[in-house]
């Protein structure tokens, strides 16, 4: 895995602070995906302000709380007990953390 914090635009990934297997450049690259989603750039400011802290992350379904070890322009990775979860910000209704 790489770390990949977003300093340059030219990058084949998309904007966020997460890890990446060695393939995403290479199939990002392979694929040229053009696609638009709306975001909300003080909400993932705020979330990208709590990595590696525990939160709670109140999603459409359920309340879950962990440490936030990645955040991408489309998820967020959320450690729970050496478990992975990558939800969707669409799916989150708010989280709990700092600030």
């Amino acid at each position: 895995m790489y770390p990949y914090l977003y300093r340059n635009q030219t990058e084949s990934v998309p904007p966020g602070q997460y890890k990446y297997s060695n393939n995403l450049p290479v199939i990002m690259n392979q694929l040229s995906p053009n696609s638009t989603m709306s975001t909300e750039p003080v909400f993932l400011d705020h979330l990208l302000m709590n990595m590696g802290r525990k939160i709670k992350v109140v999603t459409i379904n359920e309340k879950l709380e962990g440490i936030l070890t990645g955040v991408a322009i489309d998820h967020i990775q959320l450690t729970i007990d050496h478990l992975n979860y990558h939800i969707r910000f669409q799916h989150i209704t708010y989280f709990v953390g700092k600030p």
